[in-house]
């Protein structure tokens, strides 16, 4: 069942980036391209990349170094990313998520 949701999270994602216009400048993201922060959140996201910590806002990608040193990436303006958990007895706020440690419940 969690495949499921992932694969349907993932997808969303994919198709709201798609849908985003033709702009590919680095517009926000630092030395980063849209596409390149995009394939970075998932390689976090399907637990890709260890050693290392990442999360998630609104506005930012934050990544904490096996050094407890920050990166952070700006996120597109036009984009975001849409986490979806299942829950069966109890959920949680999450404005912030936690790409390498929320695994649902």
């Amino acid at each position: 069942m969690k495949k499921v949701l992932f694969s349907v999270a993932l997808m969303s994602v994919l198709f709201l980036a798609a849908c985003g216009g033709g702009n590919n400048e680095n517009e926000a993201t630092g030395s980063l391209s849209k596409e390149e922060l995009k394939a970075l959140v998932n390689d976090y996201s399907v637990g890709n990349v260890e050693g290392h910590q990442a999360s998630i806002t609104s506005e930012q990608l934050i990544i904490t170094d096996e050094n407890e040193e920050e990166i952070v990436h700006d996120l597109p303006e036009d984009e975001f990313f849409v986490s979806i958990a299942p829950f069966f007895n109890e959920t949680h706020p999450c404005k912030d998520h936690s790409l390498t440690g929320c695994q649902g419940e």
